[in-house]
């Protein structure tokens, strides 16, 4: 069972953002409201010590006022002075000295406004000397006690409040701490629970047609706390319940043992649910009312209201008290925020190699851009490289370049265009002057041949690097689709292992360790570690029936087995759901005439997440290079799934794989991919340039084409999928286009398979024989192409 952590620190690292100013100003009149409840109860409640000058105190209220004055909160102080104010004039006639808790009252308030104003520091010590100095005024002032009587009795009352402060200083404390990641010991429970049943007392005798209201919130609340902390939190505040409003009522025997009995008999009775643990708190008071003062009706009106109270408290609110009340709850509940954590941190460094990736590929076209900036200097280049050749040793140099210079550059420049373009005139401003025609035509072929060889090199560079520019960008691309399958929820169930833990003991099966998660598919898995059990049969024997009771699903233990640890010869299995389904596959393969390899590849088989694959690759051509071409394209579809990835990730991550050749004579490979779910029966058909495929359900025949073009062909694989839902005894056939183009009358017509299926039987293995010797037998008895068939059939479990 698993319930999420609200706010704490790891929600204000998301969020960027001081969290406690923006919750402080949501939750701020709700607290005031909070605080103004409690003090308003807490000053109501009296302890009735005996007759005389203090028959009656009242210092609760008093020790919650002093706290949170401690606090220095000025809102929150006058809210609680106010409060308490009206707390106590609500009992003032019952107290012999009501007065003095109201005057008390004031002057703890005006200390904190003065010392507030005044901007010193606020001492305890000061506090309760004003509640003394307060007492002793009263006494003198309006009681006219003598000297010695007025400091006795304002010393014990002073002295009453002192550890009463304490006690409801470390329960704020404690409660301060509710909604972070602070883990509570029973200590700072009970302390929590002494404030809370205070408070109910607080609301003292009132009844309503004899009913009293006290004593179903008391009911109410043992009831809840049980259920949510089970047998020792629910007799803790059942006690403490029991305590409180005894001595406030003057009946506490009775309250211990009522509360008490009622808080340990839910709590053992939490795992049956709401309506079961209430039923045994009715027992509870029914056994008790009749062994001690007898039934009333108007306390069996008390204990239906008050678990009518708990029945219809929201469940959400019993989720974000367990999770503060049970360690071992909070503790799966930090760590998967802790595991969250974990995966934004990869997502975002992935994310972040992804952005590399694209800005490498946007620079590796930027850089074949620039290469046009320097086709403005090419002529004058290769006009200088022609004169140095030539006119360097000439006689005319300076006559031509000093005295006629334009004339002379223009016409460089025409001889160039000329014989680039494949023209053999020759410059008439150059044929009047030129004492080196010969060689001046020579070089500037010889200058051309050059510059075009070196222009060939130049593109294929350039093409390349925008292919490799265009493959990066999309395995960027493909990133992201990575990243969202690696965020896939996976959740532990740690109900269920406390469940399974429950009942391995009690079935007397010794286990060190057990982890239960659902994965992506939201099916269950079950680790289980034990000793060495040195046979294999044990967990067959033992634990699976144990699980398969508590699930109610089949499980069964995974094709691993019983493995052992190498690190401490422990043994451990896993046990997951059964699916529904199970695939048999047969294969057969021919190679063509004049080959001794086979261009085709294929593979099947089930993977861990529940998925059969069957990949069936054929490699353009034949012969070992075709059949290079399809092996990697199998292995490495084949590897990305089973890693996980989606499949468009991995068709697309391989596409561009395999377009990042550069041979002159490229290969292509089509693959034709087909996942069926073993759980929902649910089928998936992707075909990248191959083949059809045939389903075969009795006498039924439907084929499943697509026209997508084979690996390397596009940038990108628009992916594309056929979605059919299977059945027991459905029949998959796979096959590669050298069997299915054996017709040579109607090239790609699959008319002549289908009519040939449907008069055959089921059994897989005898389907691929018969369907590899007739295609064989209609080509004349030759193979003119590699042929490779996969036929599986689909059996169900249950």
């Amino acid at each position: 069972m698993q319930y999420r952590l609200n706010g704490g620190a790891f929600k204000r690292f998301e969020e960027g953002i001081d969290n406690n100013s923006k919750v402080e100003v949501r939750n701020e009149p709700t607290k005031l409201v909070v605080i103004f409840i409690a003090t308003l109860l807490l000053s109501r409640v009296t302890i009735m010590i005996g007759e005389g000058d203090i028959a009656g105190v009242s210092p609760f209220g008093l020790a919650f006022l002093i706290s949170v004055v401690a606090g220095r909160e000025q809102s929150k102080v006058v809210v609680a002075s106010v409060g308490a104010l009206i707390g106590y004039f609500t009992i003032n006639a019952t107290l012999k000295d009501g007065w003095m808790y109201l005057i008390t009252v004031l002057m703890v308030l005006g200390y904190s406004l003065v010392i507030n104003k005044l901007q010193k520091r606020l001492n305890e010590k000061h506090l309760f000397f004003i509640v003394f100095l307060s007492y002793i005024i009263y006494g003198l002032v309006i009681s006219n006690y003598d000297i010695g009587v007025n400091v006795t009795i304002a010393g014990l009352n002073t002295i009453l409040v002192l550890p009463i402060y304490y006690v409801i200083k470390y329960g704020l404390k404690c409660v301060g701490e509710y909604n972070t990641n602070y883990f509570f010991n029973i200590e700072e429970v009970i302390s929590i629970a002494i404030i809370v049943c205070l408070m109910i007392a607080g609301i003292g005798g009132i009844t309503i047609a004899g009913v009293g209201i006290r004593n179903i919130a008391s009911l109410a609340t043992v009831i809840s706390i049980a259920y949510i902390g089970g047998a020792a939190n629910g007799a803790a505040i059942g006690i403490a319940m029991g305590v409180i409003v005894g001595i406030t009522s003057g009946d506490m025997i009775s309250g211990i043992g009522l509360y008490g009995s009622i808080g340990l008999m839910v709590g053992l009775f939490k795992e049956t649910g709401k309506v079961f643990s209430f039923l045994s708190s009715i027992m509870v008071y029914l056994i008790l009312s009749l062994y001690s003062q007898g039934l009333h009706m108007e306390g069996i009106i008390e204990i239906l209201v008050g678990g009518m109270i708990f029945l219809i408290i929201p469940k959400k609110i019993f989720n974000g008290l367990e999770v503060e009340m049970c360690q071992e709850t909070k503790v799966d509940t930090i760590n998967e925020e802790h595991l969250s954590q974990v995966k934004n941190e990869f997502s975002r460094k992935v994310q972040g190699f992804g952005n590399a990736l694209d800005m490498l590929a946007t620079s590796l076209n930027s850089i074949s851009d620039n290469n046009k900036l320097q086709y403005k200097n090419r002529s004058t280049a290769l006009v200088e490289n022609l004169a140095d050749r030539v006119c360097s040793v000439c006689t005319d140099c300076n006559k031509c370049w000093e005295r006629e210079f334009n004339q002379t550059y223009t016409a460089f420049q025409e001889l160039l265009k000329g014989r680039e373009e494949g023209r053999q005139n020759f410059p008439i401003e150059l044929e009047k002057k030129c004492i080196g025609k010969s060689e001046l035509i020579r070089n500037s072929e010889e200058i051309l041949n050059i510059l075009n060889a070196n222009e060939i090199t130049r593109r294929k560079l350039e093409e390349g690097r925008k292919l490799v520019a265009t493959h990066i960008r999309n395995v960027s691309d493909n990133l992201d689709n990575m990243v969202s399958d690696f965020k896939r929820d996976v959740t532990w169930c740690s109900e269920l292992e406390r469940i399974i833990r429950k009942e391995l003991n009690k079935n007397s099966i010794k286990y060190k360790e057990i982890f239960c998660f659902t994965d992506k598919g939201g099916r269950m898995n079950i680790k289980v570690s034990m000793e060495n059990c040195s046979c294999g049969t044990h967990c067959i024997k033992n634990i699976l029936p144990v699980v398969n009771e508590l699930v109610r699903t089949p499980m069964m233990i995974s094709e691993e087995g019983c493995r052992i640890q190498p690190n401490n010869k422990d043994c451990a299995i896993f046990l997951k759901e059964m699916p529904r389904y199970k695939v048999i596959s047969y294969a057969g393969m021919r190679v063509k005439e004049g080959e001794q390899q086979t261009g085709d590849t294929y593979s099947f088989g089930r993977l861990e997440g529940g998925q059969y694959i069957t990949l069936l690759s054929d490699g353009m051509g034949s012969g070992p290079e075709a059949g290079k071409e399809s092996k990697i394209t199998v292995d490495l579809v084949e590897k990305f799934i089973e890693e996980g990835f989606g499949v468009e990730t991995a068709l697309n991550t391989v596409n561009s794989i395999m377009s990042m050749k550069f041979e002159e004579d490229e290969k292509f490979s089509t693959l034709d991919l087909n996942t069926i779910d073993l759980y929902t029966g649910k089928a998936s058909f992707y075909k990248v340039g191959a083949a059809a495929s045939f389903i075969k359900r009795g006498n039924k025949i439907k084929k499943i084409s697509s026209n997508m073009p084979p690996f390397g062909l596009v940038d990108k694989v628009e992916i594309e999928s056929t979605e059919e839902r299977i059945k027991n005894g459905d029949i998959i056939i796979t096959l590669s286009d050298g069997v299915l183009d054996v017709d040579k009358k109607g090239v790609g017509d699959s008319k002549w398979l289908e009519d040939y299926l449907v008069k055959k039987g089921s059994d897989p293995k005898e389907l691929v024989l018969d369907i590899l010797e007739y295609s064989k037998e209609i080509n004349n008895g030759t193979i003119k192409d590699d042929m490779t068939i996969v036929v599986s059939k689909v059996y169900s479990a249950y």
